[in-house]
């Protein structure tokens, strides 16, 4: 192998002039941009201030959608599906938790992937602490660990602080996983909610580290016998004051929890009455999920102005036969009549989102719910439209159904059949980076909610100030003209199918398209057989904006020419010398048509033994016997060539060009070469190492692209119907879409594109694959993807434009050279500058005023004081320090030690602990102490153990009594003994515990001060000795002087 590529690039060497294959240097396909919404989406997520919609899939890709159309896709390594997808909201970061437990940090600012932080165990819950930088990250053990992202290196570190089971859930239990993590509003530093999937409910105290209120457990396991466990959860007041929660047997309850706020001014005694581990739900929702069984797989609650509280409820089960989405009226005012709203979704929802866009009817911000369902398809519903129903039907009057918007690409009213890409002036004269990103911001979003609108008042100018043209043919017969400088696609012209008579004709699909660029003459050709032939009239003096969409009209600036030909027509060819078409058809024929399209010249059917239809129709001058003649080489799909006179249709020859084994043909191109080159001759046996070493004169070559073979034969022997083969590669499978490639030295390679997503470069005319990429941007050639692209097109400088149905497009760039321009406006989806305005949707907001009327309220009424009293104290919370300070001072200490944890799992289990005075540890140094010399013990852990060990001489009487459990005593023990231990004086057996505990500090002590006598003396020393050496350096320097 290795001197096979020896003799290659030997064999390049010698090549020459004449057909120059590019270079791996000038190459390097990569995606460029992605418009639209990606296939196989999973999961979303959004950052409210800078209104940026994350939506991720199950192959690894994350798209970002920001605002003004800016769009942005991220690629992990791993081709894997999310499991949580949360916002450091404004803070420029995205972090996607993976099946496989690792947790991705996205720069998406950079739009690049910062960190891959491995976890230990599996991840049940995940929870961001919005205005820092603190995560909190539950495991299927019941533990909670917090990470915290290093902003500086955007890498995340453990923080000592950890939440165990054993001290955040009341009892053991089978179902130990954490399913939910929620920051208490208005005290996210002191509080948050940990919801376990057995149905516990703790409130944890974070600087008191401990469990301050419960709620829930085993009775949620009594009716009927029936297990059922927590899916998801959601706060559903401003302050925190109710949560709801979601069980996957579809039952629905509202819990109350106490604030921060009543916890401070409740009587302890009150306190312990109103929040004591109440067994039941404040109220259940009956929905009709619970009668189907149908999963709460997410919940989410909009405060609204108040009377509008929102709860937006997504049901369906695994296999997605059951499903549900409706939206409730939830607030304080709730009437014992359930307000809903069921959405009429034809699918299972996989992921919701409120967002903030704009209506392209008034250019205003509103809010929008974002469905994403299970087909990977994306709808919207206008949120006031929603709010307007439920208010309605509140008032019992009878409401209008929200409107539905399905996102789709703005291609007008019909799917894509065909796409042609052309390169129209490169060197011209092209419109302001300014003006173009002005056009951008006035085009269509494509999340936006409200009837898209099309404006058709400016006037058509023409194609001068066009770099790349994009034309694409569709279902109902329409003709879009699209301006592709730019990923962007701005409308330029919209050509509605008309018959003879000027009237609109029924729907037929556009199946061919050829647009000659220096006549601007454009040839469309659809599935009945009917060609147009649409010239265009003379440029006029550009209009102030080229961009706007026109639905243009026969006469304004174009003529049309109809001809009806048999068959669907499969392509077409022109021949700008002689002003002739040529039209093939599914069915074999072929048709000249002169330019004026008045005349068909003559039809002739090309018979096929295998594949059926023309696949390429290619003119060129041919010399033959001193006489020139204009031959049309006719390809069909079964691999066949043949050539034809252009002006009768008559063969040139008996015989024709095929192959052995008919294969379906993709590609059928021309390569001329100067007339002094030399190039390779393969022959047909590539496998023999001489057939690189062989040289011909250099002519021009036909090129045959099939699905699994590339052929390049000798042009002058294909029109004499001789079948010379020059070089042939078999492909490494099934190639879906082929198209030649010029570098900017008129270079020629080949482009092919495989039904698995890769893409491969090779030169021409020697076929060496140079790179290889994927539609995904992936590297990996051995990926395999499902992505089948259902348009593509390129041009002939190595744009390639895939389209995928209606949701995405793909546009990539095959050579080094960059060619679109403004891509880093429309990439950038991140704004640095952003400030918190209150705008857009806030989910926890202190807007919500809490009033006392209605049947919620009647039952809340003891966990809420007086509406002055608490506004009051909803004031005197907010921090003199920011939340992120405070919970950066706690969360750096550990809450926990290893052995403390390991005692208490032991006194769970009913086993004695034996506190032995060398289990404190004297020599953490973490703690300094003010004095020069030396190190103190640490006092919080000092601290710790003695309370433990007061705990062991003097048992807790509320704890006793709130247990109500007394452990038997033994019969052993006597009557004096159990006196004592009663009444909390300590044994005779103990009596001597506090002065062997007071020897030992006193000795440890004793210790440490030797140690920091010993390090004084070493430091005096150390000074000595380098106040020697400096005495000595400078007698040495003042000899050296000398």
């Amino acid at each position: 192998m290795f001197v096979r590529k020896l003799v290659e690039k030997a064999s390049k060497k010698h090549i020459g002039g004449g057909i120059n294959g590019i270079r791996e240097e000038d190459v390097n396909p990569r995606l460029t941009f992605h418009y639209g919404v990606p296939a196989e989406a999973s999961s979303m997520a959004y950052d409210p201030i800078q209104h940026i919609l994350a939506i991720s899939t199950r192959n690894g890709q994350i798209k970002l959608f920001g605002k003004d159309n800016t769009q942005a896709l991220l690629q992990s390594e791993e081709a894997v599906p999310s499991k949580f997808l949360q916002f450091m909201e404004n803070q420029g970061i995205l972090l996607n938790v993976t099946v496989q437990n690792h947790i991705e940090v996205w720069d998406i600012d950079k739009k690049q992937l910062c960190n891959m932080h491995v976890f230990n165990e599996e991840i049940t819950a995940f929870s961001v602490v919005q205005q820092t930088f603190f995560i909190y990250v539950g495991d299927h053990l019941g533990n909670v660990s917090v990470l915290k992202l290093d902003h500086a290196l955007n890498h995340l570190v453990y923080m000592q602080y950890r939440i165990p089971f054993s001290k955040s859930h009341a009892e053991a239990a089978k179902e130990t996983a954490v399913t939910c993590i929620l920051p208490q509003p208005m005290a996210e530093s002191k509080r948050a909610l940990i919801i376990f999937r057995d149905g516990v409910l703790s409130l944890w105290g974070i600087q008191e580290s401990k469990v301050v209120f419960t709620a829930g457990g085993n009775v949620l396991h009594t009716s009927l016998n029936e297990p059922k466990s927590v899916v998801s959860a959601c706060w559903a007041c401003a302050i925190g004051s109710k949560v709801v929660v979601g069980y996957d047997s579809g039952e629905i309850s509202v819990w109350a929890v106490p604030p921060i706020s009543a916890e401070k001014t409740a009587p302890v005694t009150s306190r312990k009455e109103s929040y004591a581990a109440p067994s039941v739900p404040l109220f259940k929702l009956n929905l009709g999920y619970k009668m189907g069984k149908v999963p709460i797989v997410s919940l989410r609650w909009f405060a609204g102005d108040g009377r509008a509280g929102r709860l937006y409820i997504n049901g369906f089960s695994d296999h997605g036969s059951s499903y549900s989405f409706q939206v409730i009226i939830l607030n304080d005012n709730c009437e014992s009549r359930t307000i809903k709203l069921m959405l009429p979704l034809t699918e299972a929802c996989l992921a919701m989102e409120l967002i903030s866009c704009f209506s392209d009817q008034n250019k205003h911000m509103e809010n929008a719910l974002v469905l994403l369902l299970k087909s990977g398809c994306l709808c919207l519903y206008n949120d006031s439209e929603i709010e307007n129903y439920l208010l309605k039907s509140q008032s019992k009057s009878s409401p209008t159904l929200p409107n539905q918007l399905k996102v789709k690409l703005p291609f007008g009213d019909s799917g894509i059949t065909i796409a042609k890409l052309y390169t129209c002036n490169l060197a011209s004269s092209v419109p302001m980076d300014e003006d173009y990103i002005l056009s951008a911001k006035k085009y269509s979003r494509l999340l936006s909610v409200g009837t898209k609108e099309k404006d058709g008042s400016p006037r058509f100018s023409g194609f001068s100030k066009i770099k790349s043209l994009l034309i694409t043919g569709h279902h109902d017969g329409a003709i879009n003209m699209w301006d592709a400088s730019c990923p962007l696609l701005l409308p330029i012209l919209s050509i509605k199918k008309q018959s003879e008579d000027g009237n609109s004709s029924g729907a037929t699909p556009v199946t061919s398209l050829h647009f000659d660029v220096s006549s601007q003459i454009l040839v469309s050709g659809d599935q009945n057989g009917v060609v147009r032939i649409i010239i265009f009239k003379k440029e006029q003096l550009a209009s102030e904006n080229i961009f706007s969409f026109l639905q243009a009209k026969q006469g304004d600036n174009y003529v049309v020419h109809i001809v009806k030909v048999k068959g669907a027509i499969t392509t077409i060819g022109v021949n700008p010398d002689s002003k002739h078409f040529a039209i093939g058809t599914e069915k074999g024929f072929v048709s000249i048509i002169d330019e004026e399209g008045t005349s068909v010249l003559y039809q002739k059917q090309i018979p096929s033994q295998h594949y059926g239809g023309i696949i390429s129709l290619q003119f060129k001058k041919y010399c033959q016997d001193g006489s020139e003649k204009n031959v049309l080489l006719v390809g069909l799909r079964d691999s066949s060539v043949f050539p034809l006179e252009e002006d009768t249709g008559n063969a040139l020859s008996v015989n024709y060009l095929h192959t052995k084994k008919p294969s379906r043909v993709l590609l059928m191109e021309i390569l001329d070469a100067s007339p002094d080159g030399m190039w390779i001759s393969d022959g047909q046996d590539v496998s023999k190492e001489s057939s690189f070493q062989e040289t011909a004169p250099k002519q021009s070559l036909l090129l045959l692209c099939s699905e699994n073979t590339v052929r390049l034969y000798s042009l002058s022997h294909a029109i004499q119907g001789i079948k010379k083969l020059c070089c042939k590669k078999k492909l490494s499978g099934t190639c879906h879409f082929a198209s030649v490639l010029y570098g900017p030295s008129s270079d020629v390679g080949l482009i092919l594109v495989f039904d698995c997503g890769k893409i491969e470069i090779r030169s021409l005319p020697d076929l060496t694959l140079l790179r290889e990429a994927s539609i995904i941007g992936s590297t990996n050639s051995s990926w395999k993807s499902n992505l089948n692209p259902n348009v593509l097109c390129s041009s002939s400088d190595g744009q390639l434009v895939m389209v995928n149905g209606d949701q995405e497009i793909f546009f990539f760039t095959i050579l080094s050279q960059e060619f679109y321009r403004n891509l880093e406006y429309i990439n950038q989806v991140y704004e640095k500058d952003v400030v918190a305005l209150q705008q857009g949707i806030s989910y926890l907001t202190m807007t919500h005023k809490e009033k006392k009327k209605g049947v919620f309220s009647m039952i809340v009424k003891d966990l809420k004081g007086n509406k002055t009293k608490h506004s009051q104290e909803i004031e005197s919370e907010v921090p003199s320090t920011s939340t992120s300070e405070e919970l950066s001072a706690i969360f750096s200490t550990a809450n926990f030690s290893l052995d403390a944890e390991r005692r208490d799992s032991l006194t769970k289990d009913g086993e004695d602990v034996e506190l032995d005075i060398d289990d404190i540890d004297l020599d953490d140094t973490k703690v300094k102490h003010k004095g020069p010399n030396f190190a103190v013990l640490n006092k919080q852990k000092l601290g710790k153990q003695f309370q433990a060990l007061k705990g062991k001489l003097k048992p807790k009487r509320d704890e006793k009594v709130s247990s109500g459990n007394y452990r038997h005593e033994d019969e052993s023990v006597s009557e004096i003994d159990q006196i004592k231990k009663k009444y909390g004086f300590s044994e005779t057996n103990e009596a001597s515990v506090p002065k062997i505990a007071k020897s030992k500090l006193t000795e440890n002590v004793r210790k440490l001060q030797a140690i920091g006598e010993r390090t004084s003396e070493m430091q005096n020393n150390a000074q000595s000795f380098s106040s020697l050496a400096n005495k000595v350096l400078q007698s040495v320097q003042r000899e050296r002087s000398k």
